[in-house]
């Protein structure tokens, strides 16, 4: 009698979808919020609500969550969240792209704006 080894099913990577963001609002430097964003996911999903994060540890991506109080103490919970670090990892990316651009031609506008100023 043969004895079929026992194979293991192929793990499938999953290919991750198609990010694009779009910066909603900047905040000024006084305030620990730098921004945030909306996010297209797959061109299906859309995630309103991602903070950019200014920290001691450097800007870091703060999805949309709600808080709940559990005795004395306020807890968050994520309302949408990515699944794999991979998936963290690529929306991460997209927002902190999209926040780098977006301060960017802020800069362009203002400095536009002054030279235009200046030469009237």
């Amino acid at each position: 009698m043969a004895v079929k080894a026992a194979t293991k099913p192929a793990v499938k990577t999953a290919s991750l979808p198609q990010i694009s963001v779009k910066i909603q609002k900047l905040f000024d430097e006084g305030s620990k919020i730098r921004a945030v964003a909306s996010a297209t996911i797959g061109g299906v999903f859309a995630v309103h609500g991602i903070k950019v994060i200014d920290s001691d540890k450097g800007l870091f991506m703060s999805m949309p969550s709600s808080s709940y109080t559990k005795g004395n103490e306020t807890k968050y919970q994520d309302i949408f969240h990515p699944v794999t670090a991979e998936a963290r990892q690529a929306l991460s990316d997209s927002v902190m792209n999209a926040y780098e651009k977006a301060l960017a031609e802020q800069s362009e506008d203002e400095s536009e704006d002054e030279s235009h100023s200046q030469t009237m």
